[in-house]
């Protein structure tokens, strides 16, 4: 009889073991649903430049990865909806600037576009994304 209460609680502590293991892989593959990585390039008249962003957590190649991550994340990754609008002194100049991104934000597809008068210009509305 005492062995059979040993089995049984031994299945009993297996189950509960299992149960516990199973909402860490659960937690594990939203985890990776939520990382985010974007593509992000510049086009001027010179020629254009690209870098790679991860946020959660902060990384790629972009200069500043960690402030260009905290800017999206106040604005759900739409950069277009950014417009820090800093008190920055721009000049004029008409030097069209093209700014794209294209990857995925927290596990959804993301593909936007932000035109500007000038790099400046550009740098004021955008903050850190499009600053590389």
């Amino acid at each position: 009889m005492t062995g059979i209460r040993l089995l049984g609680r031994a299945v009993v502590g297996i189950a509960f073991a299992a149960a516990v293991l199973v909402p860490g892989g659960a937690s594990a593959a939203s985890d990776n649903a939520a990382q985010s990585t974007i593509t992000l390039t510049v086009t001027e008249l010179r020629g254009s430049r690209t870098v790679t962003l991860n946020c959660d957590p902060a990384g790629g190649n972009h200069p500043r990865a960690t402030t260009a991550c905290d800017e999206l994340r106040r604005v759900d990754g739409n950069p277009a909806r950014m417009d820090l609008g800093k008190s920055m002194i721009c000049t004029k100049e008409s030097r069209q600037v093209r700014a794209t991104g294209a990857g995925a934000w927290r596990g959804q597809q993301v593909d936007f576009d932000v035109k500007a008068a000038n790099p400046c210009e550009l740098k004021a509305r955008t903050g850190a994304v499009f600053d590389f």
